[in-house]
């Protein structure tokens, strides 16, 4: 690449030395060898009739309908394998390989990465699990508890009470039964030792017998009053602080359910998104692995795609070693279904170019052959793919799409567009390389017998070759195709005492454009016309070409547009790259129809 921009360096400085030399020559007072310099008066007649602006592009044949092959690899990849351009390939067919050593190693990696996080969400899943076998169980036991609690108050209050109490009142009643029975005796027995048939002994103990059933009487009595005052409430109570402590128990049971099944639950799904998370990470790396080998879906020829932009201006095809980034386009494989015509638009014409424009397209590999086609997009937007070739210009991409297309034509292929803008049908025209720009004014010289006057004329549209004249000249007129020698263009006067020092009596360049080296479009003084712009790029207030130029028609960094009406500095107005360059002589083609 060094080596190659040295050589252009030195190739575009022996050019520009030769173009100086030539120029010298040509514009000095006498030859190298002392001869006189002649002046040959050559010219072209003003023409009236039918007039067609046009913009001429040049650009390449493309399929109107494409299948398209992209890289679909995350980031950037190189090209290993690569069928040849020009291959007919069937559906199925190898197309690309692309490496894919950094994506196995991520694939690895990847599945380690899968299976851990898989036994880690069984391993959740299952304490979680066990968790809430531990909580279904915890809260069973708690609610049986309660159960428990609420059958002891229950039975207590419908059963163990009214037991306890009858229980308590049947002693009673024996005790009163059994004391009544002593008391009888005692009498009795009273009776019998007052009349001597008991001994002292037998009188006490039947007395005794008494005393003890009244004992046990009123201790009878005192245990049922005991039940009624201290233990049947004290009872009810334990069986309700029970009861309330199993309903409590129940619900701390729950809670703490809820809390350890939580952590555990919050465990299980971060685990479980981890792992999701891996798996898709391990189908995308397989995915991508699959995606380095891409094969043909469609039956049809191979063509690559080319980069857009580069220093130099073109875009290079792709190649194996080439690195692509994720969507990049690798190649297309055109099918059946039509082609179109690629251009890209100058924003000096781009105002003229409109959709459904009627189009000529010539074919280069298709001789004498002319093709019938439409605008069918134009792109709101400058292409930034050409920047590089020229930081100041501004390209528009333009598709045409050819109506009677020829199956010769290939994709890739160079072709000519030459897009109608508009017909006048009567119109006074002039060679566009005739028009020069001095003192803020469009001029022409006029041939006059074996001279020439300088006239001031309006112009209106024009074409790549020609220019519409609205006043300043007739049908018949000659005008001269390039500027007499010596003539300099002269700044406004406003900004005539600004002038660079140039000395008014030295021999200038030729301002017309088309004026060999001078417009880079390789036109003859006197002979090929210059490849022009339309007005509206460079057309000021009174309808002028440059003339809200400041005068020098240069672009504020300094650099030439191409070809186009001449600026007063001998530049020319931007426009549209021509599709070829004809002669302007009155006995070359006129360029209308």
């Amino acid at each position: 690449m060094k080596s190659s921009g040295i050589v252009a360096s030195r190739t575009f400085w022996l050019g520009l030395a030769a173009v100086v030399a030539v120029a010298g020559y040509s514009l000095a007072p006498a030859g190298w060898f002392g001869q006189e310099a002649t002046f040959d008066i050559q010219g072209a007649k003003v023409r009236r009739g039918p007039l067609r602006i046009t913009v001429l592009q040049r650009g390449e044949l493309s399929a109107k309908n494409s299948t398209s092959v992209k890289s679909e690899i995350e980031g950037q990849t190189t090209i290993l394998q690569l069928v040849q351009e020009g291959t007919v390939v069937q559906p199925g067919d190898l197309l690309v390989r692309l490496d894919s050593s950094d994506l196995v190693e991520r694939e690895l990696q990847q599945r380690i990465a899968s299976d851990n996080a898989d036994a880690a969400y069984k391993k959740a899943k299952a304490q979680h699990d066990i968790q809430v076998s531990q909580n279904e169980s915890d809260i069973e036991l708690a609610a049986r508890k309660l159960q428990f609690a609420e059958m002891d108050l229950k039975k207590y209050k419908e059963g163990d009470l009214e037991q306890l109490r009858k229980e308590a009142e049947d002693k009673i009643l024996l005790a009163k039964q059994k004391r009544t029975q002593a008391e009888n005796t005692l009498t009795w027995s009273k009776t019998l030792h007052e009349k001597g048939f008991l001994t002292q002994t037998e009188l006490d103990r039947d007395d005794l017998e008494f005393q003890s059933s009244d004992v046990q009487l009123k201790q009878a009595e005192l245990a049922l009053e005991l039940l009624q005052k201290f233990d049947d409430p004290r009872k009810q109570s334990e069986l309700d602080a029970d009861l309330i402590e199993a309903r409590r128990g129940l619900d701390r049971a729950r809670l703490e359910a809820d809390a350890r099944i939580a952590d555990f639950q919050a465990a299980l799904t971060t685990s479980e998104a981890r792992w999701q998370l891996e798996k898709e990470k391990l189908t995308k790396y397989r995915d991508q692995l699959e995606k380095t080998k891409i094969t043909a879906s469609v039956a049809g020829m191979v063509v690559y795609t080319r980069t857009e932009g580069g220093r130099m201006g073109g875009g290079e095809a792709v190649q194996e070693g080439t690195q692509v980034r994720e969507g990049q386009e690798i190649l297309t494989i055109p099918s059946t279904g039509g082609m179109i015509a690629e251009a890209s638009i100058h924003e000096s014409v781009l105002n003229q170019v409109a959709i459904d424009l009627p189009c000529a397209i010539g074919v280069d590999a298709i001789p004498g052959q002319q093709f019938k086609g439409k605008v069918r997009f134009v792109a709101p937007l400058p292409d930034k793919g050409n920047w590089w070739a020229n930081p100041n210009q501004r390209l528009y991409r333009t598709e045409v799409s050819i109506e009677d297309a020829s199956p010769e034509m290939r994709p890739g292929m160079n072709c000519s567009i030459e897009i109608l803008v508009e017909e006048i049908p009567d119109a006074i025209y002039a060679p566009l390389q005739a028009i020069v720009l001095s003192k803020g004014k469009t001029i022409v010289f006029v041939v006059k017998g074996a001279g020439f006057e300088e006239r001031a004329v309006v112009v209106g549209k024009q074409s790549d070759k020609w220019v519409q004249i609205l006043e300043g000249l007739a049908e018949g007129e000659e005008v001269l195709l390039t500027p007499p020698p010596g003539f300099m263009p002269a700044k406004p006067e406003a900004e005539g005492s600004k002038a660079h020092g140039t000395d008014p009596a030295a021999p200038a360049q030729s301002s017309a454009p088309g004026a060999g080296a001078e417009n880079g479009s390789g036109a003859k003084p006197g002979g090929e016309a210059g490849m022009g712009a339309p007005p509206s790029a460079e057309q000021g207030p009174a309808g002028t070409p440059g003339a809200g130029r400041g005068g020098r028609g240069r672009r504020g960094d300094g650099k030439r547009p191409p070809g186009g009406v001449r600026s007063q500095a001998g530049d020319a107005a931007p426009a549209g790259a021509p599709a070829k360059q004809e002669s302007a002589s009155p006995g070359s083609q006129s360029g209308q129809q």
